[in-house]
């Protein structure tokens, strides 16, 4: 039952504002109250048990009201965050976030003062971002420990930090990161009036937040970068991004964001430039193979056998002899029952998820063979695409590849490497025409700037090539 608009407003009689509270609560037995005579004064503490520090009430708030003799409430408790409200709503909503609410006779409104008890977070190593040389230390589900971690790495009077509360029925904590000499102040404010032009009711998982923030809903491609690492999301800020912090995620959302900085990973920047140049390039290489090598060998096996050398054409004949699907059905059929092997490995617990996929792996590539239902070239192609994929950095960047690859093998299974070609051409269109917040996605190709192209693809020393911080701004 929704209460009545009147049973919102500040009572003169303090027995109805705790009447109206507790109704606003649908009396729920985590609300209490305790009475206490402040000052010849009657009065009365508010607070939810199960998210309120009771020590802290007692000592910090409780105690120095009973021993207070003159002055004024708010003189009187040693809290910094004390704040008046003048309606019941608003109080309710003080003490949703661990807030006590303060009510005292011939008084018109009520003080909330921080009482809150936070779990205390373990800082771990990242999960899904691993490295050899690089800080071990990874973000949390609380939004305030991850903001920390941040000013840790970044002591910079130019960080500015915006906090928002969306979800109307449940409240949820979001954090904007940005260093104001060097973003782009138009993203800001774009990024800004899309969190509080597009609140829901209840915020399930930040993926509800962040799927708002991309330009297209259409495209394959991610648009937005997710990292786990502390460090990695400094370098972003230092480089004019934008961040974004969600309660309840142990996750930053980094943009505006271009295709290439998915392929960037911590270690990059910790061994030598020519180790890093090295691997980037092999991650390049990685998506290539991801994408086309199915494709290419769908179509050398259906249209192009003519362009193997003699004894590679006798060798995939014998193979494919007893095989009674074509090479697109057989892709398939792997690459699904591999995402199979994938999901079922990330659903498990971690001691059967090795298990399954070594034994599944074995077992089912060897008997798929026997039973004549997928060459062994086939298997041999599947495999190399798989561990390609799973070189990028990104998850996201990885099943965008991965979706990719199946429209792809279509057009190579019908027309060849006709098909493969023309493909491509409407990827890199797509890739050329597609922006994050203004920022061209596949910069720095288009718009071409030969000088960043450099940057991007290799790790030079710093002593050869350097930037100002006028050059830093996200591109």
């Amino acid at each position: 039952m929704e209460m009545q608009q009147d049973s919102l407003l500040i009572s003169d009689e303090i027995e109805t504002n705790i009447q109206n509270l507790f109704q606003y609560f649908h009396s729920s037995d985590d609300v209490r109250s305790r009475e206490f005579t402040m000052q010849s004064l009657r009065g009365s503490l508010l607070y939810l048990s199960t998210i309120t520090d009771t020590d802290k009430l007692q000592s910090d708030i409780l105690k120095p009201l009973l021993q207070s003799h003159a002055g004024r409430l708010e003189d009187i408790l040693p809290i910094l965050d004390i704040e008046l409200v003048t309606d019941l709503k608003t109080a309710a909503a003080g003490m949703l976030q661990g807030k006590c609410a303060i009510l005292l006779e011939q008084r018109m409104d009520i003080v909330l003062v921080d009482a809150s008890s936070r779990v205390v977070h373990s800082v771990g190593e990242p999960q899904n971002e691993q490295t050899v040389r690089g800080s071990h230390v990874g973000f949390v589900d609380d939004v305030y420990v991850n903001g920390q971690l941040i000013h840790q790495r970044l002591k910079n009077a130019n960080l500015v930090e915006r906090h928002f509360t969306l979800g109307s029925e449940s409240p949820t904590n979001v954090k904007l990161l940005y260093m104001c000499d060097i973003a782009d102040m138009t993203v800001v404010d774009d990024i800004i009036a899309n969190l509080l032009t597009n609140q829901a009711t209840f915020i399930k998982s930040s993926g509800q937040i962040t799927d708002r923030l991309e330009s297209s809903h259409l495209s394959p491609f991610p648009q937005l970068l997710f990292t786990e690492r502390p460090d990695t999301t400094v370098s972003h800020l230092m480089e004019g991004r934008i961040v974004l912090l969600v309660d309840g995620s142990s996750f930053a959302t980094i943009l505006p964001v271009t295709f290439f900085m998915f392929f960037q990973a911590a270690d990059d920047f910790n061994a030598r430039w020519w180790n890093g140049t090295f691997f980037r390039f092999l991650r390049l290489i990685s998506v290539m193979i991801g994408i086309a090598l199915p494709s290419v060998y769908i179509s050398i096996v259906s249209n192009h056998f003519d362009i193997l050398p003699i004894d590679l054409v006798f060798s995939l004949k014998a193979s494919l002899e007893n095989i009674p699907f074509n090479p697109l059905m057989e892709a398939m059929f792997m690459i699904t029952v591999l995402e199979l092997l994938r999901e079922a490995a990330i659903r498990l617990p971690k001691s059967i998820a090795a298990t399954l996929s070594i034994v599944g792996g074995l077992v089912i590539g060897s008997e798929v063979v026997n039973a004549n239902l997928v060459s062994t070239t086939m298997i041999v192609v599947i495999s190399l695409t798989a561990v390609a994929s799973f070189s990028v950095p990104s998850h996201e960047m990885r099943l965008a590849i991965r979706l990719i690859s199946f429209p792809i093998m279509i057009a190579s299974s019908l027309l060849g490497f006709a098909g493969i070609a023309f493909s491509f051409c409407l990827l890199f269109m797509h890739l050329s025409k597609l922006e994050t917040f203004g920022v061209p996605y596949f910069y720095p190709f288009t718009p071409f700037e030969p000088r960043r192209i450099l940057t991007t693809l290799v790790q030079l020393p710093r002593r050869i090539f350097r930037r100002k911080a006028s050059d830093r701004r996200a591109s």
